[in-house]
């Protein structure tokens, strides 16, 4: 039997870590803080199952909102902001439902978020969604999702063959 992975990488491998010590500038920084918090969001995870540790939900959450400021910071510095006009312009963009402006800004930088794979909270789904292609709507961009039974990972539509040796 072949080997399978999915399709969706997570946000390090598209992005990798900086080495340690390193310090990279924004035009790099950014595209991969943007990954990383778009990796940690909780949707499409088991976050909220019964059986998932309420702790590990909460640190998750917790993750989420970190890891969503400081992408949201690094592209306040990287506009040119600096102190309180950056830090309100991150605060006023992690409101609830707001996530929405990190994917916005995603777009910008050439962050694929539709290509990251959430990291693992809890277990897989046992659903997963299927997007269409992208197409115009009222001038945004927009997809069509179709809920399918099945875990991602043993999806054949979502899932590639690994290449070995």
């Amino acid at each position: 039997m072949t080997e399978r992975r999915t399709k969706r990488r997570y946000a390090h491998e598209l992005y990798p870590h900086a080495a340690e010590g390193d310090i990279r500038p924004l035009d790099v920084e950014v595209p991969y803080r943007i990954a990383r918090a778009v990796g940690f969001d909780v949707q499409g995870t088991g976050w909220l199952k019964d059986d998932v540790d309420p702790k590990l939900s909460a640190d998750r959450t917790m993750h989420m909102i970190n890891e969503s400021k400081l992408a949201l910071l690094a592209i306040a510095l990287h506009k040119g902001m600096t102190g309180d006009a950056a830090w309100g312009w991150v605060e006023s963009g992690m409101g609830d439902g707001e996530f929405w402006r990190l994917h916005e800004e995603a777009a910008k930088y050439g962050v694929d978020t539709y290509a990251i794979k959430p990291y693992p909270c809890g277990p897989e789904r046992d659903q997963h969604d299927h997007l269409s292609e992208p197409h115009f709507r009222y001038g945004m961009e927009s997809r069509t999702v179709t809920r399918v039974q099945g875990k991602e990972s043993e999806c054949e539509e979502c899932t590639e063959a690994v290449e070995t040796g």
